[in-house]
């Protein structure tokens, strides 16, 4: 029945499915360093089951390569708190963490960051893959 009030922005199927969101990082998207908001959102009830994180092109700054994603602003760490990217390799089943943990009060966007220390990359490309399921009550 419509209530003239629009719904919420988070993504959310109409069957109680494991549904998921993939976000994409390269080495040097603007805002890579102190996170960057995707536009992406899960939705209110959401509950994260899971993230994977596929490093399609080595991230190759000279000391570390560091990536991480959550819901919890230019933080960007409270889904996978840390992720090395230095090695192409799918990783599969980060489980989240603190306020990404239950199920979610409010829509959520998400965040992706790239840390580096050392020489500056010159390559890097990696997706996130989150996995959730839209509880509904």
């Amino acid at each position: 029945m419509p209530t003239g009030t629009p719904g919420g922005v988070g993504r959310r199927g109409h069957l109680q499915a494991v549904d998921s969101i993939c976000v994409d990082i390269n080495y040097n998207d603007t805002g890579a360093a102190t996170g960057i908001a995707t536009g992406k959102y899960l939705p209110i009830g959401g509950i994260i089951i899971g993230t994977d994180i596929s490093v399609n092109t080595t991230f190759n700054a000279q000391t570390t390569n560091v990536l991480t994603i959550g819901i919890n602003g230019t933080t960007a760490n409270n889904i996978v708190a840390t992720v090395s990217a230095a090695t192409a390799a799918i990783v599969q089943n980060y489980a989240p963490t603190g306020t990404a943990l239950g199920k979610l009060t409010a829509d959520s966007q998400v965040y992706v960051k790239y840390s580096q220390t050392g020489t500056a990359a010159t390559q890097g490309a990696a997706t996130f893959i989150i996995k959730y399921i839209a509880v509904v009550s």
